[in-house]
């Protein structure tokens, strides 16, 4: 499958039941958070607590890239 597809793919995954992950770093409203879920297979799915319906695909590569980036406090990925 081409990163392409893969990325169309999480777009088209049924997320209804999926578990949703946030940082415990998010604050005790539940209205400030970035969450994030695995799809099998796949890749994984970001969105905002508030906005649910709007959600970004990532790739194996691309999610470990930027964790890794974040890990690391490169610049413009860390305040």
């Amino acid at each position: 499958m081409t990163k392409e597809e893969t990325l169309k793919a999480l777009l088209a995954t049924d997320l209804t039941g999926a578990e949703w992950t946030k940082s415990s770093f998010s604050g005790g409203t539940g209205q400030d958070c970035l969450e994030v879920t695995r799809v099998a297979g796949l890749g994984w799915v970001l969105r905002h607590s508030i906005l649910t319906d709007h959600i970004i695909p990532l790739t194996d590569a691309e999610y470990l890239a930027h964790c890794n980036g974040v890990k690391a406090n490169e610049p413009g990925l860390v305040p």
